[in-house]
């Protein structure tokens, strides 16, 4: 089964925003098990990583893109997706 983080966008299309927000494989990871809905757990045994190294992860990551939380995040992604507009969260 296909889930909602694979279906919401192509692999082109994830790979365009990722370039577009300056991310490093590994963030760009986060963000996809964030689109996903897995938890902090859940993200740690995807990727085979401690649950501290998940949220130091996203720390770094919210910092970054100026975001405080998950539903920032989300809603950033897609707008970047929508609108092609990173002049502000690229470090």
């Amino acid at each position: 089964m296909e889930d909602f983080g694979d279906s919401l966008f192509t692999r082109s299309q994830w790979e365009a925003i990722h370039d577009r927000m300056g991310l490093s494989p590994r963030q760009q990871q986060m963000i996809e098990q964030l689109f996903r809905g897995h938890s902090d757990k859940q993200i740690a045994t995807e990727l085979d990583i401690a649950i501290s190294t998940v949220r130091a992860h996203l720390q770094r990551l919210y910092a970054k893109l100026n975001v405080h939380d998950r539903t920032e995040m989300v809603l950033l992604v897609m707008r970047v997706h929508f609108n092609h507009d990173t002049s502000h969260h690229r470090i």
